[in-house]
């Protein structure tokens, strides 16, 4: 396969209901993508793997990488939010997408 036929998928665009979640957090204001990520941030320390870690660890995880690539990057909240999110099991990432897309539908 050549260079230019190549396709680079980022972590959350392999399952389609995380995919929406993500599309749909990147068109909200900035007031609301905190207030959704908030709203799950809880939710997702208390499952697996973050269950068995220290605060400070799921701190260090989720602000370790330094570069501001990615809209949520440039958010302190919705980047612990997607770094936190990332790192969970893939029917767990599925589970909190579809809290986070209900959450922000009764938002509007």
């Amino acid at each position: 396969m050549s260079e230019e036929n190549k396709t680079f998928a980022r972590w959350y665009e392999k399952d389609p209901i995380v995919a929406k979640c993500f599309e749909i957090m990147e068109q909200l204001d900035d007031r609301k993508k905190r207030q959704t990520a908030t709203f799950l941030m809880n939710e997702i320390i208390s499952k697996p793997p973050y269950s068995d870690m220290i605060p400070d660890e799921i701190f260090h995880l989720a602000t370790s990488e330094e570069q501001k690539r990615r809209w949520y990057d440039y958010d302190e909240v919705s980047r612990i939010f997607a770094e936190l999110l990332r790192h969970l099991p893939d029917e767990t990432k599925k589970e909190i997408s579809i809290k986070a897309i209900t959450f922000i539908e009764d938002l509007k």
